[in-house]
């Protein structure tokens, strides 16, 4: 009940300017890299299957004209999200190292679907997104550095909590919402490790539509197993009772989890921001001369992280565009060639070409407790070209410019720069304008008004 309790208050924090502004840019964020995934392979997909299934149409599909169902919309506009690897990611401290928590936004389609679908205003989808993204830190922390679950497991109790308190749930309803909504949460890590399959990008998707189908279940009156946090036939193997539960309902400490938050510069892995960024500063040294580049050392923090995601051996040689996003040898190698890092440079498996595969070749990988010591909280590398005729060139990035730094958070002029960019082949630019306008407005704008932006 208390986890319940606690998602249906409102923390003084939320109503703060600093998380306001953070949420907006964080909305902006999200919507972008939906807009810009409306043509991606899983995205395709996902909407044949939500036109064959039909329903009843109350919520936007972002980039389409047609509306579809609640759920539907969740699926939907949940695979735009994540399919190209670019929405935002979080660190956090696991067991005293630096680690992912994972992908907050995977769950703002569900709060802005949610909204929609039950005529919130503004101000409350707000409070919902900020209390959502602190949830999903806590929930996080509750999961063992080694577990066989995977980070978007929380997403079950998330995205019950979000329906339940945009719905106005009393207490009761809402914990049987989140009961039901644990229900469907374990999911196992290998989603995101090993040969990296597509649903990798429909993982929280799915979890979220399945959780608020729950909560819309316990709004009409069906019962959950409350005890399914803290019984031993409930979720201990996903989240760990001895990490102290009780601070899931403690007060909101600082910093808020929300402006941890950090947008992905790059549609790639998290972990590779800053790498990527210093690869594109080598650019144009490079640019003419990788026929003369006899070696490349890509050093990165020393943490367990880290150092797993570089023994990664399908990833080390990429065979497909979800391992080639989380490759640390192909996506440097990439950069430094082609000078840039979006979709257009997986279109044609670029990692399969010959110049590209020889760069990866030559590609050594390691770590610096230095890198990680003058760069915490985030993510840094350095790279090291060496040319035939003995020339080193070296470019290091401690921040990628898509870094939320605690105190002050999120760069606005990042985050615009990226949405007009990403979004520029897909709609027009009075459109873009719009959207923006209507999320700096976020308090005020209508929820329908805004989507309809979207269509």
């Amino acid at each position: 009940m208390e986890l319940a309790r606690w998602t249906l208050e409102t923390d003084p924090a939320w109503n703060e300017p600093r998380i306001a502004a953070q949420i907006k840019l964080l909305i902006l964020d999200a919507l972008g890299v939906a807009i810009a995934a409306r043509d991606a392979e899983s995205s395709v997909r996902v909407g044949e299957l939500i036109d064959e299934l039909g329903g009843n149409p109350r919520c936007t599909v972002i980039g389409r004209k047609d509306k579809t169902s609640l759920l539907s919309a969740i699926l939907m506009n949940g695979t735009q999200v994540r399919a190209l690897d670019f929405n935002d990611v979080q660190y956090f401290i696991k067991e005293g190292k630096l680690s992912v928590a994972g992908h907050c936004s995977d769950n703002m389609p569900v709060v802005l679907a949610c909204a929609e679908y039950l005529g919130a205003p503004g101000s409350r989808t707000m409070e919902a997104i900020a209390m959502a993204y602190e949830m999903f830190g806590r929930l996080r922390t509750l999961m063992p550095f080694v577990s066989p679950w995977d980070g978007t497991s929380v997403s079950g109790l998330i995205a019950a909590a979000i329906y339940g308190r945009l719905a106005g749930f009393d207490l009761v309803t809402q914990a049987n919402a989140l009961a039901m909504g644990a229900m469907r949460c374990s999911t196992p890590s290998i989603v995101r490790w090993g040969k990296l399959s597509e649903v990798k990008n429909l993982a929280n998707a799915l979890i979220a539509q399945s959780a608020v189908q729950t909560a819309m279940l316990a709004g009409r009156g069906v019962t959950g197993p409350l005890e399914v946090l803290n019984d031993r036939g409930g979720l201990h193997q996903v989240f760990d009772p001895a990490l102290d539960f009780e601070r899931l309902w403690a007060p909101v400490s600082e910093p808020p989890f929300i402006m941890t938050s950090n947008i992905k510069p790059y549609a790639c892995i998290g972990t590779a921001q800053a790498a990527v960024e210093a690869a594109l500063n080598l650019h144009p040294r490079v640019k003419d001369r990788l026929g003369e580049i006899t070696r490349i050392v890509v050093t990165m923090a020393d943490l367990p992280m880290i150092r797993k995601q570089q023994a990664e051996i399908h990833r080390q040689y990429p065979r497909s565009r979800e391992a080639a996003d989380h490759s640390f040898t192909f996506l440097p190698a990439v950069a430094m060639a082609e000078g840039a890092l979006g979709d257009h440079q997986y279109r044609d498996r670029r990692w399969e070409h010959e110049d590209i595969v020889r760069l990866i070749e030559l590609t050594q990988m390691e770590v610096s407790e230095d890198l990680a010591r003058r760069a915490p909280g985030a993510m840094p590398a350095r790279i090291a070209v060496t040319l035939a005729d003995g020339t080193v060139l070296t470019e290091e990035c401690l921040f990628d410019s898509g870094h939320s730094f605690p105190d002050r958070g999120l760069s606005p002029d990042a985050v615009i720069s990226k949405f007009t960019a990403i979004t520029a082949p897909f709609i027009p630019q009075g459109r873009s304008q719009r959207i923006r306008a209507a999320v700096e407005n976020f308090e005020t704008t209508e929820i329908a008004s805004l989507m309809a932006l979207l269509q």
